[in-house]
Formats: C-alpha cells, sequence, structure tokens
C-alpha cells in the first residue's frame, strides 16, 4: 500500500514539473505594416502582421546577420513562437506587433525587409529628426 501510493506520488509529481519543450520560433504568416527610422542613433523597427492560430507568443524582430556586398537592404526576420503541439487554441488568423532596436546599420543601408512566411515589405529607414533650431528674428 505505501509503495503504491509513494510510486503514485513520484508519477504525479513529475507529470506537475515536467516542461514542454518550447517550440523553435517561426516566421509569422505575414506582414502587414512596417516602420524603421533611425531615434537616438539607433535603428528602430517595427511590423504588424499575422498569425494562423492563438497560442502564439514573444512576436519578435531578428535581424539576420549576413553580409552582401553593396547591399542598401537590412533583412529582418519576423519571429514567433508557435504554440505547444496538443494545445487548445482559437483557429483563426490572429494580429501580432513587434518593435526591435537594433545598432545603426552600415553607412550605404537605407532600407528595411522584414519577411514573413508568405511575404516581405520593404521600406526606406526614415532619417533621425532634424535638431530644433532657435530661429532669432532679425532687428
Amino acid at each position: 500500500m505505501r509503495r503504491t501510493v509513494l510510486a503514485s506520488l513520484i508519477v504525479a509529481l513529475a507529470a506537475a514539473t515536467a516542461t514542454a519543450a518550447s517550440a523553435a520560433p517561426q516566421l509569422v504568416v505575414k506582414v502587414d505594416k512596417v516602420t524603421a527610422a533611425i531615434i537616438r542613433n539607433h535603428l528602430v523597427i517595427s511590423a504588424t502582421g499575422g498569425v494562423r492560430s492563438g497560442g502564439w507568443t514573444m512576436p519578435r524582430l531578428h535581424l539576420k546577420e549576413f553580409h552582401i556586398p553593396e547591399s542598401d537592404t537590412e533583412i529582418v526576420e519576423f519571429l514567433a513562437t508557435p504554440p505547444a503541439a496538443g494545445a487548445v487554441v482559437i483557429q483563426a488568423l490572429l494580429p501580432v506587433t513587434a518593435t526591435a532596436v537594433f545598432p545603426l546599420p552600415r553607412y550605404a543601408t537605407v532600407q528595411v525587409k522584414v519577411v514573413a512566411e508568405a511575404n516581405s515589405i520593404t521600406v526606406p529607414i526614415s532619417p533621425p529628426p532634424a535638431p530644433h533650431a532657435t530661429a532669432k528674428p532679425y532687428p
């Protein structure tokens, strides 16, 4: 009897503490809108898109780290972590949004391409705002 109770407690404890292996991030289904700007000497990119179902977590932008000589475009992947296998989730196209801050791009880079599973969007990088000059009226 004691062994049965002890064995069932061990099984229950193992089931309670078992963690599902987290799924690898995947590209979101589509990207709808992208903005890219230089703000305080950093490249700030925001993207809005959609995923296939509920349960997707941690939407993020990942800068591809490869160098194409004389390229004027930074490539960014729009990723999210899918729900666990067997999870009960809503089956609908749902919106996701991510914003990321990256170091300044190479000198010749003038646009950003955000890649999703079904499409990609390329936008120009907005220059930093001009410093405010105090205008003095002529006497």
